[in-house]
């Protein structure tokens, strides 16, 4: 396996105020955001994002939109997974449960 280097993106249709945020962003920043996540569940237990988002109060402040995306890409890495639990949000809509794998990103 070959290793990627994380790199911040915007969405084509975002503005450029985005692309701009996203060119910032050096890829030791987003580890340690995605770290800070990780930190947070890893102490706090498994959690749908509605109740990661409420909760949150990491060493890397966040926003909800970021905290569900550093959420994503913990998945993509394999450090989060589904435990195979739903949970009924506020809104009446059935959620995953995430958690991470144990012994990830230690």
């Amino acid at each position: 396996r070959t290793a990627m280097t994380e790199q911040a993106h915007a969405r084509t249709s975002d503005p450029w105020t985005s692309h701009a945020a996203a060119a910032s962003l050096a890829s030791d920043k987003i580890r340690e955001s995605q770290s800070a996540v990780l930190r947070f569940l890893r102490r706090n237990g498994p959690m749908e994002d509605e109740r990661l988002v409420a909760l949150y109060n990491g060493d890397v402040p966040q926003s909800p939109s970021g905290l569900r995306t550093r959420r994503a890409e913990l998945v993509k890495k394999g450090l989060i997974v589904d435990s195979g639990k739903r949970i009924v949000t506020k809104s009446g809509r059935k959620a995953i449960v995430w958690q991470v794998v144990p012994g990830a990103g230690r």
